[in-house]
């Protein structure tokens, strides 16, 4: 995992301390910190001699997220790569069901289903609108992307491959989607497993229309980044002229919903937005950064 100045790594470390291991498997822990401070050290250094397994701790001075996850494959040496947020708790099955999940359906990556928890000062509009929930699918059903912080990744497909984490999205997010649509485009097998099970806590500073409009526009940016690096003039058009009508049409419903349903307006107001990244991408690589 990687870490950047964050107390809940202490929880996130204890849960994988809890972990159900597959049989045959060799565990091995890494923790990369992105803080040059090292502001993490402590805490490994607390979990060291009682942990269950060998527990290693790495510094990326260079506060890029991207830098920070080629350092940790940098560092691995199993087959396989584990990932997890220091934000999430692992349930004790987690490993269990991700590896069982790869095995199953021959698969290079399994993306687990993260589970968010919130505060007790939570707004009650947040929780009613499920704002932080991802969307989940049947077990083994394939994909072409996915997120790092509850995953399972093939390590010898990339090294085969010579792949990692594109710098350039560092300070955006989005390095792991990237990574995984080009493994996809690569041939690697991307599947869901529902029961690979991860907690996320939801930070008190992100339970805010200003942050969510601000993930909004990031996720479509980034997806419209991604999707189109390869892309050909008539995909790219195609794809423009798909989401401006997308646009169109959901910010006419949104309008329409706000007297009825204030919730449901929200939800389309945010789904504008992310059309609207993907569109402001196309013609000015507009970039908002999460990572400063």
């Amino acid at each position: 995992m990687c870490t950047y100045k964050r107390e809940h790594l202490r929880l996130t470390l204890q849960s994988i301390a809890r972990l159900v291991i597959p049989q045959g498997v060799d565990v091995e822990v890494l923790v990369v910190d992105n803080d040059e401070q090292l502001s993490a050290r402590a805490t490994i250094d607390a979990f060291q001699g009682d942990f269950p397994h060998q527990l290693n701790y790495y510094s990326e001075p260079v506060k890029n997220i991207s830098a920070a996850r080629n350092k940790l494959l940098e560092k691995a040496r199993g087959d396989w790569i584990a990932s997890i947020d220091d934000d999430e708790v692992a349930d004790e099955l987690w490993l269990l069901r991700l590896k069982e999940t790869a095995d199953t359906y021959a698969a290079d990556v399994v993306f687990g289903h993260v589970v968010p928890c919130y505060p007790d000062h939570t707004p009650a509009w947040i929780k009613e609108g499920n704002f932080f929930s991802r969307k989940t699918h049947e077990t083994g059903t394939e994909l072409s992307s996915g997120g790092s912080g509850c995953t399972l990744i093939n390590r010898l497909f990339l090294e085969k491959n010579n792949m990692k984490f594109d710098v350039a999205y560092g300070t955006t997010g989005g390095e792991d989607a990237q990574l995984f649509f080009r493994m996809f485009c690569r041939g690697a097998k991307l599947v869901f497993c529902k029961d690979a099970i991860v907690y996320e806590g939801v930070e008190s500073d992100r339970l805010n229309l200003s942050y969510l409009k601000k993930r909004a526009l990031r996720v479509g940016q980034t997806y419209a980044r991604y999707r189109l690096e390869q892309a050909t003039v008539a995909q790219k058009l195609w794809f423009t002229v798909k989401n401006m009508l997308l646009l169109i049409c959901i910010s006419i419903v949104s309008l329409f919903s706000y007297p009825v349903n204030k919730q449901l307006f929200l939800k389309l107001y945010l789904k504008a937005l992310d059309k609207y990244g993907k569109v402001a991408c196309v013609f000015s690589g507009a970039k908002v950064e999460l990572y400063k």
